[in-house]
C-alpha cells in the first residue's frame, strides 16, 4: 500500500498554473490572500523572496522552485535589499534590463478533511536547481511545465494541470527523502518501521489491529513501537487507525450511496450507534449531518 497516494486520493488534489510572465529591470510581485498552497518556478534569471523586513531575502535562481504549503504573505522582486512587503499586485514599470521569468501555480484540495501532508511542512520550502539530489527530476519537470505555459498548444492547460500534480508529489518525495521533518506524516513515511505500520493500516483499515499485532509486523517490542509511533505521529497507533477509518467513512458518506449501517459494518463496528459515536468524536460532526449536507449541496 502506497500511503502517500492513498492520502492524496482521499484529499483529491487539483493543481494548475495561474500566472507566468517575464520581468525586466526593477519589478516586484506580491502575494494576495488565498486558501491554497502555491508555488513559484524561477524559469530563468535571479530574484529574491521577501517575507518581511525582519527576515533576510532568500536568493532564487533560474531552475529553483519555492513552495508555500499555506498562505504566507510574501513578495518576489529584483532587489536583494530588505524591504517592507508591498500591497498585493504586480509592479513592473521597466521594459529593459536583466530578464527574469516566473511561472506561478497552486495546489488545491477538494476534500475539507484535515491535510496531514501540508500540516507536516514548514511555511516555505525552497528546492534548489543545483542540489544534486533533485537533479534527476527537477530540471526536466520544471522545463516541461514552463514549455507548456509558453506554447499555447491544444491541450496545454490539461497537460499543465497534470504536470503540476506530479510536481506536488515530487516536492513531497524530496522532503521525505531528505528526512527534513522529525514529526508528522512525512517523518513517519521516512521511518523504516513506522512507515510499514502505516502501510498495513492503510491497506486493511477494517482489520482488527492492535498495538501488539502491528509491533509484531514491524519486528519491534510493543512498548518500543508504541513510544516511537507516538513520538513521530503525535498520536497512538490505535488513535491513528480509528481516525483514518473515520476519514475513509467521511469520504464514503459524501461520495457513495451506502447507508450509515453499511459503512459501519465495513469498518468492523458492531452497531450503527457505536460507529456514529466514534465518527463524531473524530470528525466533530455526526454521519447523519454529513449525509444531509451532501443532499443539500446537490439540491
Amino acid at each position: 500500500m502506497d500511503v502517500l497516494s492513498d492520502v492524496l486520493k482521499l484529499l483529491r488534489l487539483h493543481a494548475s498554473v495561474y500566472f507566468n510572465a517575464d520581468f525586466c529591470g526593477g519589478w516586484s510581485i506580491s502575494s494576495s490572500e488565498h486558501n491554497k498552497a502555491s508555488y513559484h518556478i524561477i524559469e530563468r534569471g535571479t530574484c529574491w523572496l521577501h517575507m518581511g523586513e525582519d527576515k533576510e531575502p532568500l536568493t532564487l535562481r533560474g531552475g529553483d522552485l519555492v513552495f508555500f504549503p499555506r498562505y504566507i504573505r510574501h513578495m518576489i522582486s529584483d532587489s536583494n535589499q530588505k524591504q517592507a512587503l508591498a500591497e498585493p499586485g504586480i509592479v513592473a514599470p521597466d521594459t529593459e534590463g536583466p530578464t527574469t521569468r516566473l511561472v506561478c501555480g497552486y495546489f488545491e484540495f477538494e476534500s475539507n478533511l484535515v491535510n496531514p501532508i501540508l500540516n507536516a511542512l514548514p511555511d516555505v520550502v525552497h528546492i534548489k536547481n543545483d542540489d544534486p539530489d533533485n537533479a534527476i527530476w527537477l530540471e526536466s519537470l520544471l522545463s516541461q511545465i514552463c514549455r507548456e505555459t509558453e506554447s499555447n498548444a491544444l491541450g496545454s492547460t490539461a497537460v499543465i494541470d497534470k504536470l503540476s500534480g506530479v510536481l506536488f508529489v515530487q516536492i513531497i518525495r524530496c522532503w521525505i527523502n531528505k528526512k527534513a521533518s522529525d514529526k508528522g506524516l512525512l517523518a513517519a513515511l521516512a521511518d523504516p518501521q513506522i512507515s510499514v505500520a502505516l502501510q498495513l493500516i492503510h491497506q486493511s483499515p477494517q482489520q482488527v489491529w492492535t498495538v501488539e499485532s502491528l509491533a509484531q509486523q514491524v519486528q519491534m517490542s510493543r512498548s518500543a513501537f508504541a513510544k516511537r509511533f507516538q513520538t513521530v505521529m503525535g498520536s497512538t497507533p490505535m488513535y491513528y487507525l480509528a481516525h483514518w477509518r473515520m476519514q475513509k467513512a467521511y469520504e464514503l458518506l459524501t461520495t457513495s450511496n451506502q447507508s450509515v449501517a453499511q459503512i459501519a459494518e465495513q469498518f468492523n463496528y458492531q452497531s450503527e450507534a457505536s460507529f456514529s459515536k466514534a465518527f463524531k468524536q473524530h470528525m466533530d460532526i455526526g454521519p447523519g449531518a454529513v449525509r444531509r449536507a451532501k443532499k443539500a449541496a446537490l439540491t
